[in-house]
């Protein structure tokens, strides 16, 4: 009976993954939100100095109709080839975090980052959505997943992602 178990526990383990929507909600305290919409619930990660995480930001910031249909979750991960950690850390860091995002992304706001320090708080939240991103295969920016409310299946921007959680057995 006892290695009856312990191979049912094995086995549980090595089918127990992770579903990107379960990965979001992990992270879901650490999103900028833009948007009340009711029809869908899109995740998204940019780069706060990518010139197309910088448009993606200025249409939904500034489209009322798709902020009254979706939800955005707007989680800040850095691309390789910009320096945007502290950037990243700045706008976390901020007391109006969703005002901060929009003055650099839309409104082109220079921020002066001499002497800023990020409390370990950031460094936190960053590692968090780096760890999920990367469990994601996040590549490009601006990067989306949407779930139409209600349902566990998704849509991507790029690559694949198991979003079948209404098929799970």
């Amino acid at each position: 009976m006892k290695k009856i178990l312990i191979v049912l526990l094995l086995c549980f383990n090595v089918f127990a993954v992770e579903k990107p929507h379960d990965l979001l909600k992990s992270i879901s305290k650490d999103a900028i939100n833009i948007g009340t919409g009711k029809k869908n619930d899109v995740y998204v990660f940019v780069d706060p100095m990518c010139k197309y995480s910088k448009r993606f930001i200025k249409k939904i910031s500034e489209n009322k109709m798709l902020q009254m249909l979706n939800s955005y979750h707007v989680f800040l991960y850095r691309l390789p080839k910009y320096e945007s950690d502290r950037l990243i850390q700045y706008i976390y860091q901020s007391a109006d975090k969703k005002k901060t995002l929009l003055d650099v992304m839309v409104r082109s706001k220079k921020i002066n980052l001499d002497g800023f320090k990020a409390t370990s708080k950031e460094y936190e939240i960053t590692k968090r959505i780096t760890k999920v991103a990367k469990k994601l295969k996040i590549k490009k920016r601006p990067y989306m997943i949407s779930f139409q409310k209600d349902s566990g299946y998704c849509r991507v921007s790029e690559g694949i992602v198991e979003c079948m959680e209404e098929l799970d057995f």
